[in-house]
């Protein structure tokens, strides 16, 4: 058994779990904010004592977060980056993390990413990490820029990454080191998706039953392209008088994209539902998944559509391409082109048979690469190996200040 190996073994059986802070910005129902509430449900608390820190202490995922027994606190950050407001919570942020002795601080996504790893450091938690589980079309400017890629390069003893996408961007555009991205995949809980049962009474409540379905999951931001999604269906309903479209999901687009529906004449075949807590049962009621981003890391969303069997149309961007297999589990288009997304979405409400093919092939490949114990046991092996590497660095240290000392004696 080697080194890192015994000292976890030691760790799990005999030692007090060590402290993991997970440091998210808010919980809205969003993807990696259900990574980490999946996250949570999972990790080893044998080995690991999760605590949660939070810029904002909302969202709909916090009561279930809370619910595990898993402590939330809130440090509240002001408008600027280095706004006054941001600093005194920063402070407080690194007094938590030192009176806590925090082990190993995750930054999940966001400012967390960028001043996360700055607090770590300054309180001394021994293994920092950060996760990009998106492409960074949030990072704008030099400075931010500058930042983003000093911390990932310098401050952090990892990055945690779920797509090919995201680790070249991190080498190529923030010159990371190679060595310090590790992939530890996308995953999703399968077996939430397989029980799920939709009956007639949702297929009622939303006006979808007896209706071909045409469905999309996702926030309504401007990077999730819904504009493009409903031009598409405008398209799509001029043709086919028996497909509605279903937008699930909430956010600062919504007006817009509801004047949208309205303008061109398709208010009447378009369901805006809102933020659900029944995914896995609105995907049973859909024929068609469609995510039509202009980025994208590795979503949540389109793994649920591959779990319910669902053949997707999406959009040839990001981490996309590596779980969508182009005319096999589904078909890819170029990021805002409409028309090629009415297109694609046409050709599988036309042929039934080849949509069926696509969705049963989308189901395998979920199956059999995005269980989400897999990559919890990932992440868990990542903090082991770095908590180990750590101790092993703080040994030496200490080796070498003694061998100084009996030198220095010596020489007296």
């Amino acid at each position: 058994m080697t080194q890192a190996k015994t000292q976890s073994a030691t760790r799990a059986a005999g030692q007090l779990p060590v402290k993991v802070a997970f440091w998210a910005g808010s919980f809205e129902r969003a993807g990696t904010q259900q990574f980490l509430l999946e996250l949570l449900r999972r990790i080893d608390r044998e080995r690991f004592d999760p605590v949660v820190m939070s810029t904002v202490k909302t969202g709909e995922l916090l009561s279930d977060i809370e619910s595990l027994d898993i402590e939330v606190h809130e440090f509240g950050t002001g408008r600027a980056l280095l706004s006054p407001a941001t600093i005194r919570g920063l402070l407080r942020a690194a007094r938590f993390l030192r009176r806590e002795r925090v082990a190993v601080l995750n930054c999940m996504l966001g400012l967390t990413t960028l001043v996360g790893p700055f607090v770590g450091r300054v309180a001394g938690v021994p293994v920092v990490l950060n996760n990009q589980r998106n492409l960074s079309y949030w990072i704008h400017g030099r400075f931010r820029e500058g930042v983003y890629g000093f911390v990932n390069r310098r401050l952090v003893d990892a990055v945690l990454v779920n797509s090919a996408a995201a680790a070249a961007e991190l080498v190529k555009r923030f010159r990371v080191p190679p060595e310090k991205v590790v992939s530890v995949g996308t995953g999703i809980d399968l077996r939430r998706i397989a029980e799920a049962r939709a009956g007639d009474e949702l297929a009622s409540e939303l006006g979808l039953a007896g209706r071909t379905v045409v469905g999309t999951v996702a926030k309504l931001s401007p990077v999730k392209g819904h504009q493009h999604f409903i031009a598409a269906a405008a398209e799509i309903a001029k043709a086919r008088p028996d497909v509605v479209f279903l937008i699930v999901g909430d956010g600062i687009r919504k007006k817009e994209l509801e004047d949208m529906a309205t303008e061109l004449g398709i208010a009447d075949r378009v369901t805006f539902a809102g933020v659900r807590d029944d995914v896995p049962s609105l995907l049973e009621l859909m024929d068609v998944f469609v995510l039509g981003s202009l980025s994208e890391g590795s979503p949540n969303a389109v793994l649920e559509a591959m779990a319910a069997g669902l053949p997707v149309v999406a959009t040839d961007v990001g981490g996309l391409p590596e779980m969508v297999i182009d005319g096999e589990s589904g078909i890819l288009v170029p990021p805002g082109d409409s028309d090629a997304l009415a297109e694609a979405i046409g050709e599988l409400l036309d042929d039934p048979s080849r949509a069926e093919t696509m969705g049963r092939a989308g189901l395998a490949l979920a199956m059999d690469r995005h269980d989400i114990e897999k990559v919890v046991r990932e992440v868990e092996g990542v903090m082991d190996r770095l908590l180990d590497a750590s101790r092993d660095r703080v040994s030496g240290a200490r080796g070498r200040s003694v061998s100084e000392s009996v030198k220095l004696e010596q020489q007296e």
